[in-house]
């Protein structure tokens, strides 16, 4: 996703996320599919509840796991990517 830090990104509202162990599930309703991913994939998606900017999202990814920031933005762009790809979450751009 080449998104500016300061972009938020936030998940609709119509996507269900559900803990199973350390993923989460997703169902999006409109599509009638699942979704899964991984324990960082689910930390990234609590943190998801309102809008918050790439920025924050990897200054907690960094202080919960030892990345350098680079490989944070790199990895957190990836993810949210394809996120947005398949309609999980939205961006809001700065006004």
């Amino acid at each position: 996703m080449s998104q500016d830090s300061n972009h938020a990104v936030y998940s609709r509202s119509n996507v269900q996320g559900s803990a199973l162990g350390d993923e989460i599930v997703f169902f999006d309703e409109r599509v009638g599919k699942y979704f899964a991913t991984g324990s960082v994939g689910a930390d990234i998606w609590a943190l998801l509840e309102r809008p918050i900017s790439m920025e924050e999202i990897c200054v907690a990814l960094m202080e919960a796991y030892e990345v350098d920031r680079n490989t944070c933005f790199e990895q957190v762009s990836q993810f949210l990517g394809k996120m947005a790809e398949i309609n999980l979450v939205d961006v809001q751009t700065p006004e």
